[in-house]
């Protein structure tokens, strides 16, 4: 279920609740159910119309203005939009910010030396799984289970990762004693990834 399938999914449920009905029995509560406050209908009809305009406008959802600034006098209300984040790009001096460790570290910690960079306020951060998608296309990783206290899918890397400087490393969990395996990062690895960035984003 896709987020848009999930957001009117959840308008449905508060319609019903707005109307005093049970979305999972689909029955009218008694009067006593605390879904019967008359406030409570309010706040799930609001809700809806709220989920509404979401679904409408791509994710844009007009507030109403109630700033210190706000003209004392309007006629008509003032509105300002939530809007979307621009989507991720680097600048070639921010690119030259981002910081190479020195030693290997894990994808995660190189993304957030990327993300550092950026302003996370009016920009969507880089998302590991572009790098790792990017990755698995182009062959320098695989996924495979790992069998854990909880089997789980992880990322083993290929023969022609060592070429760019991608190791795996293997720790030991503190608590379990099992032995897992994580994929490092090189400063060279740092390095391809960063001078790629482009290429990634263009096949995401």
């Amino acid at each position: 279920m896709n987020k848009r399938q999930v957001i009117q999914h959840a308008k449905e449920y508060m319609d019903l609740l707005s109307k005093g009905i049970d979305p999972i029995s689909q029955k009218e509560v008694g009067p006593v159910s605390i879904v019967a406050e008359p406030r409570l209908q309010k706040c799930f009809a609001f809700v809806s119309n709220i989920l509404e305009e979401l679904l409408a406008n791509d994710g844009y959802v007009a507030l109403p203005y109630d700033g210190p600034d706000a003209p004392p006098n309007a006629s008509a209300p003032q509105y300002e939009l939530v809007r979307k984040k621009d989507p991720f790009r680097l600048s070639q001096e921010q690119r030259r910010s981002v910081m190479i460790a020195k030693g290997p570290v894990t994808p995660n910690t190189f993304i957030n030396h990327i993300n550092r960079v950026i302003d996370g306020e009016t920009m969507e951060k880089l998302s590991i799984k572009s790098i790792n998608a990017w990755l698995l296309k182009n062959e320098y990783i695989a996924q495979t289970k790992q069998p854990t206290v909880i089997t789980k899918t992880v990322m083993k890397p290929m023969l022609k990762a060592a070429k760019i400087g991608i190791e795996e490393t293997e720790t030991t969990d503190p608590k379990t004693g099992e032995i897992k395996y994580r994929i490092m990062l090189t400063p060279k690895a740092q390095q391809f990834l960063l001078d790629n960035l482009d290429r990634i984003l263009e096949e995401k």
